[in-house]
């Protein structure tokens, strides 16, 4: 059973470790003992099955918080400030649009401008 623990111990251990040695030193284990671990089909599926789950769990978090930004930047498009409307639409626009020469569509035919009195302007580029 002890041979057990140390597994448990070392899965946990590299899972919460940014190396091979960090997770050693953490688990109290030598990193010969890890990389022979690794080797084991079963012990390298748990820990590959554990660190996609990581990721996944990462990955949805950051949809979820993408989501909140959004619904930030349409409450702010409408908040009575005009530099947090103005801001709130270029990051929008930005998005969708790209907002750098190498991200821009090819074919982009609309040019964003803003006036003097905080509005925006949506103009064809042909014109």
């Amino acid at each position: 059973m002890p041979k057990e623990n140390n597994k448990e111990k070392a899965l946990t251990a590299l899972l919460e470790s940014s190396s091979i040695t960090e997770a050693a030193q953490n688990c109290e284990l030598s990193e010969k003992t890890l990389r022979r671990y690794l080797e084991e089909k079963d012990f390298s599926d748990e820990y590959a099955a554990a660190r996609r789950q990581i990721v996944e769990s990462a990955v949805s978090a950051l949809q979820q918080a993408a989501n909140e930004a959004v619904e930030t930047l349409r409450r702010n498009l409408t908040c009575d400030n005009p530099q947090a409307e103005i801001r709130a639409a270029q990051l929008i626009l930005d998005n969708v649009f790209g907002n750098s020469e190498n991200s821009k569509p090819a074919n982009r035919e609309i040019v964003i401008s803003f006036n003097f009195n905080n509005q925006v302007r949506l103009t064809n580029d042909k014109d």
